[in-house]
Protein backbone atom coordinates (compact mmCIF):
# COMPACT_ATOMS: atom_id res chain seq x y z
CA UNK A 1 0.00 0.00 0.00
CA UNK A 2 1.68 3.44 -1.16
CA UNK A 3 0.80 6.24 0.98
CA UNK A 4 0.92 7.07 4.47
CA UNK A 5 -0.53 4.62 6.78
CA UNK A 6 -4.35 5.74 8.38
CA UNK A 7 -4.37 4.74 11.85
CA UNK A 8 -7.61 3.41 12.42
CA UNK A 9 -9.91 5.53 15.43
CA UNK A 10 -7.29 8.62 14.53
CA UNK A 11 -9.94 11.76 13.39
CA UNK A 12 -9.31 12.90 10.00
CA UNK A 13 -9.91 16.87 10.28
CA UNK A 14 -10.20 19.01 7.13
CA UNK A 15 -10.37 22.49 7.13
CA UNK A 16 -13.80 23.65 5.23
CA UNK A 17 -13.73 27.52 5.39
CA UNK A 18 -17.01 29.94 4.85
CA UNK A 19 -16.92 32.44 2.86
CA UNK A 20 -17.09 35.01 6.26
CA UNK A 21 -13.82 32.63 7.31
CA UNK A 22 -12.37 33.97 4.01
CA UNK A 23 -13.23 37.47 4.68
CA UNK A 24 -11.89 36.96 8.27
CA UNK A 25 -8.58 36.09 6.74
CA UNK A 26 -8.69 39.14 4.69
CA UNK A 27 -9.50 41.72 7.25
CA UNK A 28 -6.81 40.20 9.93
CA UNK A 29 -4.07 40.27 7.21
CA UNK A 30 -4.44 44.39 7.05
CA UNK A 31 -3.64 44.95 10.64
CA UNK A 32 -0.65 43.79 13.08
CA UNK A 33 -2.22 43.81 16.57
CA UNK A 34 -5.37 42.16 15.58
CA UNK A 35 -8.93 42.89 15.57
CA UNK A 36 -11.78 42.87 18.49
CA UNK A 37 -15.04 40.25 17.59
CA UNK A 38 -17.52 43.44 17.30
CA UNK A 39 -15.17 44.73 15.09
CA UNK A 40 -14.45 42.12 12.73
CA UNK A 41 -18.66 41.75 12.57
CA UNK A 42 -18.84 45.37 11.53
CA UNK A 43 -15.69 44.29 8.57
CA UNK A 44 -17.29 41.94 6.92
CA UNK A 45 -20.89 42.78 7.03
CA UNK A 46 -22.37 39.29 9.29
CA UNK A 47 -23.91 38.61 12.15
CA UNK A 48 -21.60 38.10 15.67
CA UNK A 49 -22.87 34.72 15.86
CA UNK A 50 -21.60 34.04 12.34
CA UNK A 51 -18.20 35.52 13.35
CA UNK A 52 -17.52 33.38 15.92
CA UNK A 53 -17.98 30.04 14.39
CA UNK A 54 -15.65 31.20 11.49
CA UNK A 55 -13.21 32.23 14.45
CA UNK A 56 -13.24 28.84 15.90
CA UNK A 57 -12.53 26.64 12.98
CA UNK A 58 -10.14 29.48 12.22
CA UNK A 59 -8.61 28.66 15.69
CA UNK A 60 -8.61 25.31 16.03
CA UNK A 61 -6.74 24.71 12.74
CA UNK A 62 -3.87 27.12 14.62
CA UNK A 63 -5.03 29.44 11.41
CA UNK A 64 -5.99 32.68 13.80
CA UNK A 65 -4.91 33.05 17.77
CA UNK A 66 -6.78 34.36 20.01
CA UNK A 67 -4.89 36.88 22.48
CA UNK A 68 -5.74 38.94 25.75
CA UNK A 69 -8.50 38.17 28.85
CA UNK A 70 -10.16 41.63 29.40
CA UNK A 71 -9.81 42.73 25.67
CA UNK A 72 -9.70 39.95 23.21
CA UNK A 73 -8.56 40.12 20.19
CA UNK A 74 -7.98 38.28 17.12
CA UNK A 75 -5.31 38.05 14.80
CA UNK A 76 -3.60 35.65 12.19
CA UNK A 77 -0.69 33.72 13.65
CA UNK A 78 2.06 34.48 12.75
CA UNK A 79 4.33 31.85 10.70
CA UNK A 80 1.56 29.70 9.58
CA UNK A 81 2.36 27.76 6.57
CA UNK A 82 -0.74 28.43 4.26
CA UNK A 83 -0.89 32.11 5.63
CA UNK A 84 -0.21 34.09 2.86
CA UNK A 85 -1.72 31.18 0.78
CA UNK A 86 -4.90 31.95 2.31
CA UNK A 87 -4.73 35.49 2.40
CA UNK A 88 -3.69 35.51 -1.46
CA UNK A 89 -7.17 33.28 -2.40
CA UNK A 90 -9.57 35.66 -0.19
CA UNK A 91 -8.02 38.39 -2.07
CA UNK A 92 -9.06 37.24 -5.19
CA UNK A 93 -12.30 34.77 -4.14
CA UNK A 94 -15.25 37.25 -3.84
CA UNK A 95 -15.80 40.13 -5.63
CA UNK A 96 -13.25 43.16 -6.13
CA UNK A 97 -16.17 45.49 -4.87
CA UNK A 98 -16.47 43.51 -1.79
CA UNK A 99 -12.96 42.25 -1.27
CA UNK A 100 -11.48 46.22 -1.36
CA UNK A 101 -14.60 47.42 1.06
CA UNK A 102 -13.37 44.69 3.24
CA UNK A 103 -9.55 45.90 3.27
CA UNK A 104 -10.16 49.46 2.97
CA UNK A 105 -13.08 49.34 6.22
CA UNK A 106 -9.92 46.77 8.08
CA UNK A 107 -6.77 48.92 7.17
CA UNK A 108 -5.60 51.27 10.04
CA UNK A 109 -4.52 53.53 7.14
CA UNK A 110 -7.72 54.20 5.88
CA UNK A 111 -9.32 56.96 7.82
CA UNK A 112 -12.12 57.55 5.08
CA UNK A 113 -13.90 55.14 2.49
CA UNK A 114 -16.58 55.54 0.20
CA UNK A 115 -18.49 53.57 -2.87
CA UNK A 116 -20.67 54.48 -5.46
CA UNK A 117 -21.43 53.76 -9.09
CA UNK A 118 -17.78 55.16 -10.46
CA UNK A 119 -15.81 53.11 -7.64
CA UNK A 120 -14.56 53.65 -4.41
CA UNK A 121 -12.94 56.61 -3.09
CA UNK A 122 -10.84 56.35 -0.07
CA UNK A 123 -8.38 58.54 2.21
CA UNK A 124 -5.06 57.26 3.94
CA UNK A 125 -4.14 59.48 6.96
CA UNK A 126 -1.15 61.64 6.29
CA UNK A 127 0.88 60.02 8.89
CA UNK A 128 -0.49 56.23 7.91
CA UNK A 129 2.69 53.38 8.59
CA UNK A 130 4.31 52.52 6.15
CA UNK A 131 3.77 48.98 6.90
CA UNK A 132 -0.27 49.51 6.81
CA UNK A 133 0.55 51.30 3.74
CA UNK A 134 2.35 48.20 2.30
CA UNK A 135 -0.65 45.65 3.33
CA UNK A 136 -3.09 48.29 1.43
CA UNK A 137 -1.44 48.56 -1.45
CA UNK A 138 -0.27 44.59 -1.72
CA UNK A 139 -4.10 43.55 -1.46
CA UNK A 140 -5.33 46.10 -3.70
CA UNK A 141 -2.85 45.30 -6.04
CA UNK A 142 -3.54 41.34 -5.61
CA UNK A 143 -7.29 42.18 -6.15
CA UNK A 144 -6.40 44.31 -9.48
CA UNK A 145 -3.81 41.84 -10.98
CA UNK A 146 -6.38 38.80 -10.76
CA UNK A 147 -9.66 40.96 -12.25
CA UNK A 148 -10.01 42.51 -15.56
CA UNK A 149 -13.51 44.68 -14.11
CA UNK A 150 -11.91 45.55 -10.96
CA UNK A 151 -13.39 49.18 -9.64
CA UNK A 152 -12.14 52.45 -9.80
CA UNK A 153 -10.24 53.65 -6.99
CA UNK A 154 -9.72 57.58 -6.13
CA UNK A 155 -6.92 57.58 -2.81
CA UNK A 156 -6.09 60.93 -1.54
CA UNK A 157 -4.38 61.58 1.60
CA UNK A 158 -5.57 63.07 4.67
CA UNK A 159 -4.78 66.98 4.54
CA UNK A 160 -5.67 66.87 0.75
CA UNK A 161 -8.79 64.89 1.29
CA UNK A 162 -9.94 67.79 3.62
CA UNK A 163 -9.01 70.77 1.39
CA UNK A 164 -11.20 69.04 -1.31
CA UNK A 165 -14.23 67.83 0.46
CA UNK A 166 -14.26 71.43 1.26
CA UNK A 167 -14.24 73.38 -2.35
CA UNK A 168 -14.56 70.63 -4.72
CA UNK A 169 -18.51 70.63 -5.04
CA UNK A 170 -18.17 67.78 -8.02
CA UNK A 171 -16.32 65.52 -5.07
CA UNK A 172 -19.01 66.83 -2.24
CA UNK A 173 -21.55 65.76 -4.40
CA UNK A 174 -20.26 62.37 -5.24
CA UNK A 175 -19.51 62.13 -1.32
CA UNK A 176 -22.55 62.75 -0.35
CA UNK A 177 -24.24 60.54 -2.47
CA UNK A 178 -22.10 57.74 -1.89
CA UNK A 179 -22.66 54.90 0.51
CA UNK A 180 -19.85 55.31 3.25
CA UNK A 181 -17.99 52.90 4.58
CA UNK A 182 -15.71 54.42 7.12
CA UNK A 183 -15.01 57.25 8.96
CA UNK A 184 -16.63 60.72 8.36
CA UNK A 185 -16.44 63.72 5.87
CA UNK A 186 -14.81 66.28 6.33
CA UNK A 187 -17.69 68.89 5.35
CA UNK A 188 -19.36 71.35 7.38
CA UNK A 189 -22.34 72.24 5.27
CA UNK A 190 -23.92 70.75 2.30
CA UNK A 191 -22.76 71.09 -0.98
CA UNK A 192 -25.82 73.48 -3.35
CA UNK A 193 -25.66 71.97 -6.34
CA UNK A 194 -27.58 74.32 -8.94
CA UNK A 195 -29.81 72.34 -11.99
Amino acid sequence: MDGPAIQRGTPQRRLTLTPIAFDLILALSQVRGGLRLSDLAHIVGAPVSSVQASLRILLANGIVDRLGDDRVVYRLRPGHPAQAALVDVAAVLAEPEHVIGIVLRANPSVSFASIDRQGFVFATSDDADAADMSRLDRAIGAVRAARNAAPALMQLRGAEFGRLARVDVGLVARLVSAVRLKGHLPITHSPSISG
